[in-house]
């Protein structure tokens, strides 16, 4: 059974423990020296120890062995006076099994002021934590799938583009035979030089094909957003340079280094490079902007500034709701995509008309 606060008036005291021993999260008191006093219901539900088995006994019969060290910090803090916030950490049910769990630990004053023990509250997380797992899982592969799409939209585009440099290596290397066969030996390094440049050509073309369409792990680290957006503007312009569509990007000195997910910050960044670009299709002035701008000190903005027709009213204020497109045949789920991808690395995103005419995008990211 749970104990009332010592101090607290009988009907008080009675209350209280009716209180703790309905409560659905683990209540369970413990001394200085971490050894169990009160251990209710819930506590019982979760743990699988029973109330007789626990109460003087050490608490850390509940610690993973690696944890060990966590209990002699806990009560350091607590003999001090200071409350624990709730965090996450792992315990270990009776049969054995890890638990996630979501800990609150308080120290517990007598009458005169002095701390002799301390309550924790304990929540078991496990369901949840498994749930964001695959959720995450879920969210990754739907964002692959999205990024496949991507490049099978681009096919024909990536299809043009590396048909050049293979057709110029034909070309290098029958001219370069032809020269051997002459003895022209000198134009002929010329043309393997020339071969070799377009063997790079064609291999940087499928290497930003290669890093764009792979899976990624999940992980943030520092990047170089105007490496990250010229990439993603070489995949997007190799179908909408043809377009006549030309790129301006301004990457500010102290808006340059972020932490971020690489790969799926470019997903958002070639979604909306596109969507730019369709916009722009009918437009006589097709242009598109990129900035990189300082926003306080934890935060970069990037934004994607279109010269077409803007958005519909219709639609701007709930552009980045699933199934929400103004294109004839779009399925209305990219923006919201990019928003998920954003908010889940901490950011922002927006879209609003520009005073002189068409759209603009702004994301936040995490500055590095």
């Amino acid at each position: 059974m749970a104990a009332a606060p010592r101090g607290a008036p009988g009907g008080e005291r009675e209350l209280l423990a009716s209180i703790v021993e309905s409560s659905q999260d683990a209540v369970i008191g413990k001394t200085l020296d971490g050894v169990v006093t009160s251990w209710n219901n819930a506590a019982r539900d979760i743990f699988g120890f029973s109330a007789a088995e626990m109460i003087g006994q050490p608490i850390l019969v509940l610690f993973p062995p690696e944890l060990a060290g966590e209990e002699t910090v806990i009560l350091d803090r607590i003999r001090s006076g200071e409350r624990i916030e709730p965090y996450e950490t792992v315990r270990v049910h009776k049969d054995g099994r890890r638990l996630d769990v979501s800990l609150t630990v308080s120290p517990i004053h007598d009458g005169s002021g002095k701390v002799i023990g301390a309550s924790k509250i304990v929540r078991d997380i496990t369901e949840q934590k498994a749930l964001r797992s695959r959720l995450a899982e879920v969210q990754s592969e739907l964002l692959h799938l999205s990024r496949l799409n991507d490049v099978g939209q681009l096919a024909t585009a990536f299809a043009h583009e590396l048909n050049q440099p293979l057709s110029a290596i034909s070309a290098y290397i029958g001219g370069t035979r032809r020269l051997i066969e002459a003895g022209d030996i000198s134009r002929a390094l010329e043309g393997c030089d020339r071969a070799v440049a377009q063997v790079a050509r064609a291999g940087e073309v499928i290497r930003r094909l290669r890093d764009f369409v792979r899976k990624g792990d999940g992980r943030r680290g520092v990047e170089d957003l105007g490496q990250a957006i010229d990439e993603a503007l070489a995949l997007m312009l190799i179908d909408a340079r043809r377009q006549g569509l030309s790129a301006v990007t301004e990457i500010a000195d102290d808006a340059r280094m972020a932490f971020i997910d690489k790969v799926e910050i470019q997903q958002v960044l070639v979604n909306l490079f596109r969507n730019a670009a369709e916009a722009m299709a009918d437009a006589r002035t097709k242009t598109l902007v990129v900035t990189t701008r300082r926003q306080g000190d934890k935060h970069i903005e990037i934004e994607v500034a279109d010269s077409g027709p803007g958005l519909s009213d219709s639609v701007v204020g709930k552009l980045f709701q699933p199934f929400t497109t103004t294109k004839s045949t779009g399925m209305g789920v990219g923006l919201s995509l990019c928003r998920s991808i954003i908010e889940s690395q901490g950011g922002e995103i927006s879209a609003r008309n520009a005073a002189d005419g068409g759209a603009v995008f702004r994301f936040t990211v995490a500055a590095a």
